[in-house]
């Protein structure tokens, strides 16, 4: 089977549904294979050419392509690493609770996503908007109070009619304790937030203290599991950082004596074009302008990159 699930029951009556898509996780892996291959197999080909065009190009133009050619297997070794391949829905009847747990392709860099109540279901619902396809119907989960969680997985289609669609509502609805839904409902009807009543703010000084500290201290591990890089995300970023900044560098040595000098080559299609100020000012100007425009854009992606690698995190708050 290409695409399903696979239930498992632990001793505490816990009910782990393990999602695969096959074809997804080859589409990965063939990304990610021919992201490592390609650039190897490009470099073999210009050392052992002896008329290889590396010889007459500078050596900023070189270490260009040199870092061209890291870069694509750096990009498909981090979508092998951060793209969530495994998705397991961790249903527990004891605690009253269920989890969103997604894994990378090597089955590591485990995420919990979402945690939702589970303790007092109301039914099933199949929903489709009118304009979709059956492969986007969605399994909601719908509370006593008007809650409601999504229960569909992001790397298996919700078929109804279909065998691993009917197994897997199945065992949902039988530890849940909910009727099985049998028709899909097209359109959805609004969720029944939960009403929110925040405590009485505090009114003297020490109050105010503690409770600052005590929001600080909650809320510090998950804003910094979410903004904190990884060491392979920040070798990309520096990677990609240093490229960027590589290739700024190079529009400006081709920009500046254009500048004074008052020609401009352009590359294009159809080849390189030279634009003179003495016969074409208009021309000359608008494509100085757009190649200016071009390095600050470049070194605005190249900063952004650079720092947040050295940094180590998403956010530019200190």
């Amino acid at each position: 089977m290409l695409f399903g699930h696979r239930f498992e029951r632990t001793a505490q009556d816990d009910l782990h549904i393990h999602s695969r898509n096959l074809v997804q996780s080859a589409f990965v892996l063939l990304t990610g294979a021919l992201a490592f291959m390609l650039p190897m197999a490009f470099a073999v080909s210009l050392i052992t050419d002896e008329n290889s065009p590396l010889t007459d190009l500078d050596p900023l133009t070189s270490l260009l392509i040199v870092l061209g050619l890291l870069l694509i297997p750096a990009l498909g070794l981090l979508l092998m690493v951060y793209t969530g391949m495994r998705e397991t829905l961790l249903l527990s009847r004891r605690d009253g609770e269920g989890k969103r747990r997604t894994r990378n392709f090597f089955g590591r860099r485990e995420r919990v996503h979402t945690a939702f109540r589970i303790d007092t279901p109301q039914c099933l619902e199949l929903r489709r908007r009118p304009d979709a396809r059956p492969a986007y119907t969605q399994l909601w989960l719908v509370m006593r109070d008007g809650t409601e969680q999504r229960l569909t997985t992001d790397n298996v289609p919700v078929v109804p009619g279909s065998k691993h669609t009917d197994v897997w509502l199945r065992e949902l609805a039988d530890y849940l304790n909910v009727a099985v839904p049998t028709e899909v409902v097209v359109g959805s009807t609004a969720a029944v937030k939960a009403t929110y009543k925040p405590a009485p703010a505090p009114t003297s000084g020490k109050a105010v203290r503690e409770a600052r500290q005590r929001r600080a201290k909650e809320l510090r591990p998950s804003h910094e599991a979410t903004e904190k890089l990884g060491t392979p995300a920040r070798a990309l970023l520096l990677l990609m950082g240093v490229f960027l900044a590589l290739l700024e560098l190079s529009r400006v040595i081709a920009l500046v004596p254009a500048l004074f000098a008052g020609r401009l080559r352009v590359g294009g299609r159809t080849g390189t074009t030279t634009f003179y100020w003495a016969e074409q000012p208009l021309t000359f100007s608008f494509n100085m302008l757009v190649g200016m425009a071009e390095v600050l854009i470049l070194g605005f992606i190249a900063w952004g990159c650079l720092r947040m690698a050295i940094r180590g995190r998403m956010s530019s708050n200190p």
